[in-house]
């Protein structure tokens, strides 16, 4: 990847660091999470770009003192912050899973949303995403629901939702955990097998610790470690809430399987003809 003045600043602002406080940002960085850091964090919000918001007087105070982030009101406004991990691997060492405890980070700015209109709750998602403008990894450009093939390549289960941004396919699994006893891990693994730049697995908002343990299961499944949680709180009508326990990282598959590398060159081809 060829470095960009963004770029330049995340590194510069990571190597500046001291080592305690790059560690903790290496951590969250590493497993696409916010915790809480024995109590140093109290809260954390995020936007739908990877932007986060820190709560926390003694964490914020450290990392305002160091240069980086901007400070808006009690909390650290870290912009673009889940998009400096390919920038900043290089000073990141090996990160411990076991003992990580993701928080629940809301949506910023955040209220509440009138999907009934548009059909299912993942419809209202995207129309919510649109008013946001960008997602993930760039600005949104498409929604396609209820996939089984894509540009040749051909799936073996539905992907449920692709939202396309900039150069990536975003490829989403909704599961409602409160019908099945299973959790999506696998499904959400096999998006990434086809060639998806990024998958997410959506289930709706439980609890706190539900959703939790959710996502600590993930993190220490090595399939699902690249794969997004988010959840969605809801009714018959509206969006109440999105919270977000873990980030979607940059699929790995195509660096490590031909056959995945092959999949992923093919799909893509539906962003230089759509």
């Amino acid at each position: 990847m060829a470095l960009n003045n963004a770029a330049i600043q995340y590194h510069r602002y990571m190597a500046r660091l001291p080592e305690e406080l790059r560690s903790i940002l290496c951590r969250w960085l590493t497993l696409g999470i916010v915790d809480d850091e024995g109590g140093l964090v109290k809260s954390a919000y995020v936007t739908l770009d990877g932007s986060v918001l820190v709560i926390g007087d003694e964490i914020v105070g450290r990392l305002e003192e160091s240069g980086v982030g901007l400070r808006l009101g009690d909390g650290l406004y870290l912009q673009e912050f889940f998009n400096w991990t390919p920038w900043v691997r290089e000073l990141c060492g090996e990160v411990v899973t076991e003992e990580a405890e993701p928080m629940g980070m809301r949506l910023l700015g955040f209220s509440p949303f009138t999907y009934a209109e548009y059909g299912d709750v993942m419809s209202g998602y995207v129309e919510l995403i649109k008013v946001y403008g960008k997602y993930v990894s760039g600005v949104f450009n498409e929604a396609i629901f209820r996939l089984w093939g894509l540009s040749g390549v051909r799936f073996d289960e539905q992907v449920d939702l692709v939202i396309v941004t900039g150069d990536e396919l975003i490829a989403h699994h909704f599961l409602d955990i409160r019908r099945t006893e299973h959790r999506g891990f696998t499904t959400s693994a096999r998006y990434l097998q086809y060639g998806f730049d990024r998958s997410i697995l959506m289930h709706p908002f439980i609890s706190d610790d539900v959703n939790k343990e959710v996502a600590k299961a993930m993190l220490n499944r090595g399939d699902v470690k690249p794969v997004g949680y988010f959840t969605i709180n809801y009714d018959e009508s509206e969006i109440l809430g999105i919270i977000i326990y873990k980030w979607p990282h940059i699929n790995p598959l195509p660096l490590a399987s031909r056959t995945v590398a092959e999949r992923n060159i093919l799909i893509k081809e539906y962003l230089r003809h759509r």
